[in-house]
């Protein structure tokens, strides 16, 4: 063999091996933001204890049809049972003669706070700007509930202009709750420096920031993670408490360059230089690998933590609540 066809030979297995890398890469997840789920569900004795906002039904109404319906709706929500609670309601609505003008207000309020407890956001944004609560003032039985509730819509809904003006009547009604919910949605979304901020001048600084500090503590660096699967393939996985995952990557890894060398030493360049370009993929995919394993570890560790202080503080928007029903 010629020593052109030599250089021809190396030229076409070193493209070879660099395509191949580059493919392997390309196929890794990329670095990307992950974001948290904070959800919480009330237990149903949180809101059926609560005392009603509104007047007991008299004995006269409590002939009435739509009353009956009233009570039934008012049965099914307590048990949390919220789609024949809204069955109940509508029909009582029908029912209800024009001139009942509260007793159409707390129904449709009903209607919404069993939407809202649903996590139907929209349909009590719909009930709302359908009824007469759209006119309702501080008179209303219900009426900081119904702010909360309309807020925390809004802001799913991603309606932000409404619910800046919700918020503003909050302020209004009571600047703590407002302050309460201000720092539950900053929490919610993870925006640390702004929340941060809020804490720091918070009534319940000394308690809140310790359960904060728990996050601050035990968060994994991404970039430290990368860099240590960089350095020793699988110890980004140990770094973040993956140690399954850390051998696996440590034995692939060793196992293909230990393939790679025998090719290369056994006289097989071109399969040498296959193993070797599948080798730069697992590399490069550990390395990102890790970083995005670590993102997940902050996640989860912040999710448990933000989670206990909007529970403990009552920051969450149905935590909030005075009267039931």
């Amino acid at each position: 063999m010629t020593l052109v066809q030599k250089i021809c030979k190396s030229s076409i297995h070193l493209c070879l091996m660099i395509g191949l890398a580059l493919t392997t890469v390309g196929c890794q997840p990329s670095h990307c933001k992950i974001d948290p789920v904070i959800i919480y569900t009330p237990p149903p004795h949180r809101i059926s204890n609560l005392p009603s906002a509104f007047d007991p039904l008299s004995a006269e109404e409590r002939q009435e049809e739509w009353a009956k319906e009233l009570l039934i709706g008012d049965v099914f929500a307590e048990e949390w049972d919220l789609y024949r609670a809204i069955t109940s309601y509508k029909r009582a609505l029908i029912l209800l003669p024009e001139d009942a003008i509260e007793r159409r207000l707390q129904i449709e309020y009903d209607l919404i706070f069993c939407y809202y407890l649903g996590l139907k956001y929209q349909e009590a944004v719909n009930i709302f700007e359908e009824s007469d609560l759209i006119q309702a003032n501080p008179l209303f039985p219900a009426f900081n509930n119904l702010l909360i509730i309309l807020y925390e819509c809004y802001k799913q809904l991603g309606q932000e202009d409404k619910a800046a003006c919700l918020q503003e009547a909050i302020q209004k009604c009571s600047p703590e709750t407002a302050e309460d919910l201000s720092l539950f949605w900053l929490l919610k979304k993870k925006q640390l420096e702004e929340a941060q901020a809020l804490i720091c001048e918070h009534r319940d600084f000394e308690t809140i920031q310790p359960q904060l500090n728990l996050y601050y503590q035990y968060a994994k660096s991404p970039k430290r993670a990368r860099m240590l699967n960089a350095v020793l393939p699988g110890a980004g996985y140990y770094y973040v408490g993956q140690r399954k995952s850390a051998l696996t990557s440590f034995l692939i890894n060793a196992l293909f360059t230990y393939a790679a060398y025998q090719f290369f030493q056994r006289g097989y360049p071109a399969a040498g230089l296959i193993t070797a370009s599948m080798e730069m993929g697992w590399y490069y995919g550990g390395i990102n690998g890790a970083g995005i394993e670590a993102e997940e570890f902050n996640n989860r560790l912040y999710e448990g933590v933000s989670k206990q202080i909007l529970v403990d503080h009552k920051f969450f928007p149905v935590l909030m609540f005075e009267t039931s029903f």
